[in-house]
């Protein structure tokens, strides 16, 4: 048994209906009834946001041109989605993708019995009901009525080290406990009609996502596969960014504020905020193997880089993920640590890699991973 607590898999999922930022910009442009300098500010943010494809699981992702009975976009002179619409649709779609994805999880993990699972942490921040996912995930997949169960709400885009934090706890005070963390993102449910700049923005990043992992301190996979220990967490929050990211309840679905300030903010606190990870493990630098950056958006990730003094090379992963997939707010970084999962050997064991999140107030997360 490890004395610390480790990821031993994890899993993700994705909507079947799959857009090119070419195709979403066209329906939104033909939904917002744009003028011509509003038509080419927002094809400047689509065209520089790094972002070659999303998914969603609204059926109007997977068409391939716009059409009259379109749910979410439709044209300027019918009203907005109202918040209940919106909703019912992520009690009925959130369940499946989140299963989908501890399902993969899991799969990677053959002798682990469902009845072993002793806690379930769940995380969102698009939507939210009573009894819910984590309820939901207990009966689909037959866990015991009385696993423990915390759910993480409304947190943002950092969430997903919030439950990986929560689950370390756990499991060091209890070395028997296996932990299921299950996040899923529906943000194409919030998109708005709008000539914002900050909507635009939104509407050209976000996309669906869910995933999943496996924490304990038990030794659950083969000798031959990695894992990833969780060696260390460090938080803070930039009161001066409380009004430049931030997520509220509509009355026409979830409200975001994305302010172009927001890279320069973490540009400007990020490294402080490393040095202190740094200082409580007595690291630095040269200590770091691999970087995990949550791909909230290109310019945030360049902002890391220059702060952190890293290349785009060492970050490539992060590109990867944000260019495939685009923002899926909080379950992005699972996705992100998934592909060294894929990647790593047993040559890269005692490397370390650092991960970063970040969410409203501003807030800033960072872990330091060790590969095992």
């Amino acid at each position: 048994m490890n004395k610390t607590p480790s990821i031993q898999s994890i899993g993700t999922a994705v909507p079947v209906n799959k857009i090119s930022q070419v195709l979403h910009y066209s329906i939104l442009e033909s939904a917002n009834g744009l003028t011509r300098e509003e038509k080419l500010k927002m094809r400047m943010i689509y065209h520089r946001s790094g972002i070659k494809y999303r998914y969603s699981v609204l059926e109007e992702f997977g068409r391939k041109e716009q059409e009259d009975n379109i749910l979410f976009y439709p044209s300027n002179n019918h009203p907005a989605t109202a918040v209940s619409v919106r909703m019912d649709m992520y009690e009925k779609y959130a369940i499946e993708l989140c299963e989908e994805a501890v399902l993969n999880c899991l799969e990677n993990i053959p002798a682990l019995s469902y009845s072993q699972i002793s806690h379930v942490i769940t995380f969102s921040c698009t939507g939210m009901s009573a009894p819910g996912i984590d309820i939901q995930l207990i009966e689909r997949l037959g866990l015991s009525r009385n696993v423990e169960r915390t759910c993480i709400n409304f947190m943002g885009c950092q969430a997903a080290v919030n439950a990986l934090k929560v689950a370390n706890y756990i499991s060091l005070t209890n070395s028997n406990a296996i932990i299921l963390i299950a996040g899923v993102e529906l943000c194409t449910l919030h998109y708005q009609k709008s000539d914002g700049d900050d909507q635009m923005l939104a509407n050209a990043l976000f996309a669906d996502g869910a995933a999943a992992a496996i924490i304990s301190r038990k030794d659950l996979q083969d000798s031959d596969n990695v894992k990833l220990n969780l060696r260390s967490f460090y938080s803070e929050f930039d009161p001066a960014g409380k009004g430049e990211m931030v997520w509220r309840i509509g009355d026409f679905g979830f409200d975001i504020r994305l302010s172009a300030y927001v890279p320069d903010l973490i540009k400007n606190k990020i490294q402080e905020l490393i040095d202190k990870l740094f200082m409580i493990n007595d690291l630095d630098k040269n200590d770091i193997d691999f970087y995990a950056l949550h791909p909230g958006g290109i310019k945030i990730l360049e902002a890391c880089e220059n702060a952190l003094q890293i290349s785009k090379g060492q970050n490539e992963i992060s590109y990867k993920i944000l260019n495939e997939y685009g923002n899926m707010s909080s379950v992005t970084i699972l996705f992100v640590l998934q592909e060294y999962f894929n990647k790593l050997t047993a040559n890269d064991i005692g490397k370390r890699i650092l991960g970063c999140a970040f969410g409203p107030g501003l807030s800033m997360e960072a872990m330091i991973l060790e590969i095992e």
